[in-house]
C-alpha cells in the first residue's frame, strides 16, 4: 500500500462533523425532514441524542408520504403513535412546531389534545396547524401557549375558553378556513396587544371585524362570508391593507386610512370601489392594486382618477379589469378627456394594467397616467382578447394610440402585450 493510500484511509475515519460550530449544526438539522433528523443519531456519539433537543419539529406532507395510504388502510393510529413518541422523547423546549395533516389520514382529537398540551408546557413560540382531511375542533390548550409569537391555523373550528385574555406575545396571526365560535375572533385580536400582522382568509362565523389592535401594521381579509362591517379606527398603525370580497359586504367608518401605504382590493361585480373607501382617505398610498374593476362604468373610472390625484406619493399602480364573457370586443373609442392635474403623479414609477375584453374607458385612463407621471419608467398593458383571434384592427388601433399619447416622463417605456385563450382566465 502506498503512502498516499494509507493517508487516504486515515482521512476516511476522521470525524469532520462532530466539532462543527453549533450554528452550523442547527442549520443542517433545520433542513432535514423528521425521519432524517432522527437518523442523525447514528452519525457519532456526539450526534446520538442531538436531535432530541432540536427545538424545531415539522410533520408535513413529506413525513406523511412515508406511509402508503394507497392500500386504503387507515394509517392514522400508526402516525399518531410515532408523533407522540417523538414528542415525549424530546428533551428541551420546542420553539417551532408544524403539523400538516393531508387527506386520507384520520388523527383522533385525543392525540391532538395531547400534542397541544405538551407544546404548551415546552415554550412553543411558532405553531402551524393545518388539516386537509377534516375540520377539527381546536383543543383549548392552544390558548395556554402564552409564549406564541407566530400562529398559522387552517381548517379548524375555533372557540376560546371563557377565561382567555389573549396571546400577550403574539406578532403574526394567520387564520384560514376557520369556523369561529361566538366572539372568538374579536377576543383573540383584542387580547393580543402586540399583534402586527393579521390574515383572515375564507373564514366564517363572524359578521363584523372591529380591530382593537393599535400595533397592527398588516391586515389581510379575503373571501369572508357575509361581512357587514369592518372598522379599522383603532388600528392606528395600519400601513398595509388587503380587502378581497366576492360576497356582499359593507365597509365601516374609518378615519385612520390616510396612514395606509399599501392597499389591495378585489370586489364582486355588484360592488363599487367608490362605496368602500373614499379617495381622500388614501393620501399616503405608495402601492395600489385593484382587481375586478369594471371600466365600462364611468363612475369607476372617475373614482380611480380621483384616488390617483389624491395619492401624490404613489410609486406603483396595478389594475385588472373584470371579465365579461358575453361581451363583444370592440374598437376602443377615444373616451372622455380626463382633467390634467399638472404632474399629480410625480412619484409614480410603475403601472401594470390587465384588460379583459371590455376597455371602453381604459385608453382615457392610460392617457391620463402618461400625461401626469413625470417619473414613470414602465407602463405595462396586458390585453386579454378571450376567444376571438380576428382582432387585428383592435390591436393596431391600441398600438397607434399608445404611440401617439403625450408622456410627461421622457424615459417612460410602454410594454404592450396581448394574448388569446380558449378559457376566460387561461
Amino acid at each position: 500500500m502506498t503512502l498516499f493510500n494509507k493517508k487516504a484511509n486515515c482521512d476516511d475515519h476522521i470525524d469532520r462533523i462532530s466539532d462543527l460550530p453549533s450554528n452550523v449544526i442547527d442549520g443542517i438539522l433545520e433542513h432535514l425532514n423528521i425521519r432524517d433528523l432522527v437518523r442523525t443519531s447514528i452519525l457519532s456519539r456526539k450526534w446520538r441524542y442531538m436531535w432530541i433537543s432540536f427545538p424545531r419539529l415539522k410533520f408535513d406532507k413529506e413525513f406523511f408520504d412515508l406511509y402508503d395510504a394507497e392500500d386504503f388502510e387507515d394509517h392514522g393510529p400508526e402516525v399518531s403513535r410515532i408523533i407522540t413518541e417523538i414528542l415525549f422523547i424530546h428533551n428541551g423546549p420546542i420553539y417551532k412546531f408544524a403539523l400538516s395533516i393531508p387527506c386520507g389520514f384520520n388523527i383522533t382529537v385525543g392525540y391532538l389534545i395531547k400534542w397541544i398540551l405538551f407544546l404548551s408546557r415546552n415554550g412553543v413560540k411558532q405553531i402551524q396547524l393545518e388539516s386537509k382531511s377534516r375540520n377539527y375542533r381546536m383543543p383549548s390548550y392552544l390558548f395556554f401557549c402564552q409564549e406564541l409569537t407566530h400562529v398559522r391555523i387552517c381548517n379548524f373550528n375555533l372557540s376560546v375558553p371563557p377565561n382567555f385574555g389573549g396571546f400577550k406575545s403574539l406578532l403574526h396571526l394567520h387564520l384560514e378556513n376557520i369556523t369561529f365560535g361566538i366572539g372568538a375572533l374579536e377576543c383573540i385580536v383584542s387580547g393580543s396587544s402586540l399583534l402586527e400582522e393579521l390574515w383572515i382568509v375564507g373564514c366564517s362565523g363572524y359578521e363584523s371585524v372591529d380591530l382593537i389592535a393599535p400595533t397592527l401594521k398588516v391586515f389581510r381579509i379575503e373571501y369572508g362570508h357575509v361581512i357587514k362591517l369592518i372598522c379599522l379606527e383603532k388600528a392606528k398603525n395600519l400601513i398595509d391593507f388587503t380587502l378581497i370580497l366576492y360576497k356582499d359586504g359593507v365597509f365601516g367608518s374609518n378615519k385612520i386610512l390616510p396612514e395606509i401605504q399599501r392597499l389591495t382590493m378585489g370586489l364582486s361585480s355588484k360592488m363599487l370601489y367608490a362605496d368602500i373607501i373614499h379617495p381622500s382617505q388614501l393620501i399616503s398610498l405608495k402601492y395600489l392594486k385593484l382587481n375586478g374593476v369594471n371600466l365600462d362604468e364611468r363612475g369607476e373610472l372617475l373614482y380611480i382618477v380621483s384616488v390617483l390625484k389624491n395619492a401624490s406619493n404613489m410609486v406603483e399602480f396595478v389594475l385588472e379589469t373584470d371579465f365579461d364573457q358575453y361581451s363583444k370586443t370592440q374598437l376602443p373609442d377615444r373616451g372622455e378627456e380626463l382633467e390634467c392635474s399638472n404632474g399629480c403623479l410625480s412619484q409614480l414609477l410603475s403601472v401594470n394594467i390587465k384588460l379583459r375584453t371590455n376597455f371602453k374607458h381604459a385608453m382615457s385612463l392610460i392617457r391620463f397616467i402618461l400625461a401626469n407621471s413625470s417619473s414613470l419608467k414602465t407602463l405595462t398593458l396586458d390585453l386579454h382578447l378571450g376567444y376571438n383571434k380576428s382582432d387585428l384592427p383592435i390591436l393596431f388601433s391600441i398600438s397607434r394610440d399608445l404611440l401617439w399619447m403625450d408622456r410627461a416622463s421622457p424615459r417612460a417605456h410602454i410594454d404592450f402585450t396581448h394574448r388569446y385563450s380558449e378559457y376566460p382566465y387561461g
